[in-house]
């Protein structure tokens, strides 16, 4: 067995040319193993990340339910998403509505009344299910009967689905938005 005790001073790369092992000096297996630890470190990181990604994200985020809307994220919507293209169905039904803008639905107060809905701008309708059968059929008003269709085919179902809502089905009873969401319902004459 050899002496620890010399008159040199220890080093890590003292070498004696007698028993030497078959291996690189005691530093350059420091720089191996630092180099694995960092390999295999780096590659569990890859593996995390993979693991975590799931599929491509699409760069788009999730939109936002409008029940979920803050009242400024509600303005924004109906200024890019709700009247861009409830100003298209209209004007195909009739193209005097190429003026549309906020106050056609929400009124001129709308903004005093943080555009609450339904409006008293837009016409009131009957309020019972008879009372508007015989306010839409009204012989004096034949432009009400067509109205109505545009209103319930075109209208309703957009505005529903812009709004994540469920149209009303009145021969099921089913559905959660229709008419009486913009327009007050009241005593009408037809």
């Amino acid at each position: 067995m050899r002496s620890m005790i010399t008159a040199d001073p220890a080093t890590n790369d003292a070498r004696t040319t007698q028993g030497q092992p078959d291996h690189a000096p005691p530093s350059d297996r420091r720089t191996r193993t630092r180099s694995a630890v960092v390999r295999r470190v780096s590659m569990a990181a890859c593996l995390f990340v993979a693991a975590c990604g799931g599929a491509e994200d699409s760069g788009d985020p999730e939109p936002t339910a409008w029940k979920d809307m803050s009242f400024e994220q509600r303005v924004t919507y109906m200024n890019s998403d709700v009247l861009p293209r409830m100003k298209e169905v209209f004007v195909a039904y009739d193209p005097a509505f190429e003026t549309m803008d906020c106050t056609t639905c929400h009124g001129a107060d709308g903004a005093t009344r943080a555009y609450a809905m339904p409006s008293p701008a837009i016409a009131v309708l009957p309020d019972t299910e008879e009372g508007f059968l015989e306010y839409v059929q009204d012989p004096e008003h034949p432009e009400r009967a067509e109205w109505s269709t545009f209103m319930f085919e075109k209208v309703v179902p957009e505005m529903a689905s812009l709004l994540q809502r469920v149209q009303y089905d009145p021969t099921t009873g089913n559905g959660d938005f229709s008419c009486n969401n913009c327009h007050t319902l009241g005593s009408v004459k037809p």
